[in-house]
């Protein structure tokens, strides 16, 4: 039997450390404060009865004391190579993620817990962290799609899924940026307590028990041509004009340069191919009308390009795995 002190009181409760699941959160220097408290807020609503929690949630890191995250808010801590035995343990994202140094006790604490079969995950670039130790080597993961190239480029024996919200791959699960570690909570208490008990915590916490569609939703595809800022002009102008049909040839001429030429440098420079390009900023943009409510599924079409509610809606499977008419729903 352990004892857990109430926050603001000097009142003991007892655990049952049979019945409870022990969750290590790991945090570093700016640490994202929502990849954190979101997971958190999820695992402690899965208790019927505050008295009787689910989950023990401990917040480490390396030597234990406050740490500060990149919001300036500060969290207690304790030394993750002193703490024991967990049988979750989620890395935390934030700013210092993709570059953090983690001593080698630290490091190794997080090893040990990954090659003993338990449940290991990140949130956001904590999949940087995960990486570096090698627990995330043949696996299929996912990170904040502003990252996602990175991590791919740095570990090619990682396979990067960029648009998921969260992905398992055996024991590691890993989810995309910030608000997605709710989703990836929300997941732990599916597979741990069932779904009926998820759908509770997503109404009580009012969020989505699953959410539709990926992270290219909230991606914004202008940015992939800020690099070097030679394209940003010509994807602007793309959605600014996007019911018209735009081939390579035609954007080719517009950027004085020759298909060919045209085509390597932009996938060069954006990620992706300029057909690629034209699909993604066709369906971001009919998404957000469908969200606004104020015109008809057939006008949308018409005026995003599609040019019929099929095309539509067969794009909208394909790149949120939801139809226009069920995301319209949603919102």
């Amino acid at each position: 039997m352990c004892v857990v002190i109430s926050p603001g009181s000097n009142d003991i409760v007892p655990l049952n450390t049979a019945m409870v699941h022990r969750v290590g959160i790991l945090l570093f220097p700016d640490f994202q404060l929502l990849d954190a408290a979101g997971p958190m807020a999820v695992l402690e609503s899965a208790a019927s009865d505050p008295e009787k929690p689910e989950y023990r949630v401990e917040l480490l890191s390396e030597k234990g004391g406050g740490m500060r995250s990149s919001g300036g808010a500060t969290l207690q801590t304790q030394s993750f190579s002193g703490a024991g035995v967990f049988d979750t343990v989620l890395v935390c994202g934030g700013v210092g993620a993709v570059d953090a140094q983690i001593d080698e006790q630290t490091m190794g604490s997080l090893i040990r817990h990954f090659e003993n079969g338990q449940r290991t995950g990140s949130v956001c670039t904590g999949a940087f962290i995960l990486a570096r130790g090698g627990c995330l080597r043949g696996k299929r993961v996912t990170t904040h799609w502003r990252y996602a190239s990175a991590l791919a480029q740095r570990y090619p024996d990682v396979t990067v899924e960029a648009d998921r919200i969260w992905v398992r791959d055996g024991s590691i699960w890993t989810s995309a940026g910030v608000s997605a570690g709710m989703d990836l909570a929300m997941a732990i208490v599916a597979e741990d307590h069932g779904a009926s008990v998820a759908r509770q915590i997503a109404q009580e916490l009012v969020i989505y028990y699953r959410r539709p569609g990926g992270q290219s939703q909230f991606s914004a595809l202008l940015e992939k041509g800020e690099a070097s800022g030679r394209f940003s002009a010509l994807l602007a102008w793309i959605r600014e004009n996007i019911d018209a049909s735009h081939s390579v040839e035609s954007l080719a001429a517009r950027a004085a340069m020759s298909p060919r030429h045209f085509s390597r440098t932009f996938l060069k420079e954006t990620g992706v191919t300029p057909a690629r390009a034209v699909e993604q900023i066709r369906l971001e943009t009919a998404r957000e009308w469908v969200e606004r409510r104020t015109h008809s599924l057939a006008h949308i079409a018409s005026a995003t390009g599609y040019g019929s509610t099929d095309r539509m809606r067969n794009s909208f499977l394909r790149g949120f795995g939801i139809t226009p008419q069920s995301l319209r729903r949603v919102f």
